[in-house]
């Protein structure tokens, strides 16, 4: 590991096995079940095209995860939480996003988190997205 060109392969190790093989859902505590964790590569993804300025979490939900039945039920938004617990703030950890927050001026209590890509972001990840356009009807 010492070794000049061995030097990012743990970084790599590391982020690969906290995404893909550790259950965040501890994080979440159990909100939602695995979601959105199991899409994980769409959710990096979507956040180096969309994480580029200051967005609330609710927002990045919105415009990088995929919706399933049970984010869309119950009496209040689940989903922004388990994003922000189980992607979010682990990426934060890492150092792949930066933080800050506003507190809400109707509201004693609550503040809205806002997050945005750090420049480690798009030096550690890097995709390799090929669109595959049809001539013609699709139908």
């Amino acid at each position: 590991m010492l070794r000049h060109e061995q030097q990012g392969s743990l970084p790599a190790i590391r982020f690969h096995l906290a995404f893909w093989h550790t259950d965040l859902g501890y994080f979440g505590r159990g909100l939602l079940g695995s979601w959105p964790q199991a899409d994980i590569g769409v959710v990096l993804w979507s956040l180096s095209v969309s994480a580029g300025d200051w967005q609330t979490s609710e927002k990045l939900t919105r415009l990088c995860t995929i919706p399933e039945p049970a984010t869309l039920t119950g009496t209040w938004d689940r989903s922004a939480y388990a994003m922000e617990a189980r992607i979010l703030r682990p990426l934060l950890w890492y150092g792949l996003l930066e933080y800050r927050s506003e507190n809400n001026p109707d509201s004693r209590f609550a503040a809205r988190h806002y997050y945005r890509k750090s420049e480690l972001f798009d030096r550690l990840l890097i995709f390799d997205v090929k669109m595959d356009f049809a001539q013609g009807a699709r139908h």
